[in-house]
């Protein structure tokens, strides 16, 4: 049996653009499975009434700890990542009340290309994820960059 697997960074983003696909034809009484795919990043899910899915935001929260232990900074180049929809993703963590704090490097090795609302790309080095405090609106937040 095929396990689904949590999205990544990237794929729990998306603007998702839904194409339907089908599995092959069973033998007996299996049936055909129905998956919705996101065009743009690959993301499938089952179908039914709702989007049947094992996770939810708060994994999304647990994930980017993992990443971005709070209140260190991190190259996140050095883990890999060389792309952050870095306006969308402190969207998404407003509501439990975090912030990607980005910041500049001068080591081009280290910079991560940042996507911010407008769809203009940064260039950032340095990651840090804070809490927010109560009175910052999540309009603030989704635009806050600090370059240093």
């Amino acid at each position: 049996m095929r396990r689904l697997q949590p999205p990544t960074l990237a794929q729990w983003v998306c603007n998702h653009r839904w194409k339907t696909t089908t599995s092959r034809p069973g033998q007996d009484d299996v049936v055909r499975m129905r998956y919705l795919t996101c065009r743009r990043c690959n993301l499938k899910v089952k179908t039914e009434e709702q989007l049947a899915v094992p996770w939810d935001e708060g994994d999304l929260v647990d994930q980017i700890k993992v990443l971005l232990p709070e209140g260190q900074a991190v190259a996140l180049r050095d883990k890999g990542i060389a792309e952050l929809p870095l306006a969308r993703l402190n969207f998404r963590l407003a509501p439990y009340g975090y912030v990607i704090h980005a910041r500049k490097s001068r080591d081009p090795k280290h910079s991560v290309v940042c996507m911010g609302d407008d769809g203009r790309e940064e260039l950032f080095g340095l990651f840090e994820l804070r809490p927010t405090s109560s009175t910052l609106s999540v309009e603030m937040i989704g635009n806050r960059h600090k370059v240093d």
